[in-house]
């Protein structure tokens, strides 16, 4: 009687659809023939019945121990991957671009605000202003009167390849009765290997001078110069 009840179970449509693990069998001859496995699966990193299966679980190996030749070609291998990492094109500063500086001497006591607005690897552009008092007149490219000043100016740096390298600084200070302005140009030819040729332009102009209307300086230099490192 239960042989009979046993096959009108496993007869049901459920009992004979086939496996995942089996497509072409019913589901009982595949129980039956060891095809489908009972152990419900395991998606542990170790389970607890693996030493049925006759398998044991993969080790990792340990790295080899700092200074050994394999640890150095493992170094190797992934600085020259870094190196070989394509970058993005951009140029990201670690410092800040921007700063205070404070100024304190027997002529000038002020503070500065300095913003760096072109920071790359060929052209740097800075510019500044800042108010202070003017202590001593006319030290250090100063007003003729004491008393409060504002102060600014930018700097400006260009080099063309491995030619030339233009420089530019702009600075002025006005005051109550006068501005004062100083501007500076250099320019540096690379000639040949460990000659530069050097040529400098400054320029000074102060409005209070010849009585009033203004009087304008200026004076440049032209030098040859050989360099090289030891």
């Amino acid at each position: 009687m239960f042989p009979g009840w046993w096959l009108a179970l496993v007869g049901l449509p459920v009992f004979t659809q086939p496996l995942p693990e089996a497509p072409v069998m019913p589901a009982p001859i595949a129980l039956v023939g060891g095809q489908v496995p009972l152990r419900s699966p395991c998606f542990s990193l170790v389970c607890r019945d693996a030493e049925w299966t006759g398998q044991r679980p993969r080790a990792v190996a340990l790295p080899p121990p700092p200074g050994t030749p394999a640890r150095l070609k493992r170094q190797q291998v992934a600085a020259q991957r870094l190196r070989d990492k394509r970058l993005i094109a951009l140029y990201a500063p670690s410092a800040a671009r921007d700063r205070m500086i404070g100024y304190a001497r027997n002529w000038r006591v002020d503070t500065t605000y300095r913003l760096d607005a072109i920071r790359e690897e060929a052209t740097s552009l800075q510019v500044e202003v800042g108010t202070g008092y003017r202590i001593e007149p006319y030290t250090d490219f100063g007003t003729a009167v004491p008393g409060m000043v504002a102060r600014g100016g930018f700097r400006l740096n260009q080099r063309f390849g491995d030619f030339a390298q233009w420089s530019q600084r702009v600075l002025f200070e006005t005051g109550r009765e006068n501005t004062y302005v100083r501007q500076t140009i250099g320019l540096d030819l690379f000639l040949l290997e460990h000659w530069t040729l050097t040529s400098n332009l400054e320029v000074w102009h102060d409005t209070a001078g010849n009585g009033g209307d203004g009087q304008t300086e200026q004076q440049h230099s032209f030098d040859l110069r050989y360099t090289r490192r030891f």
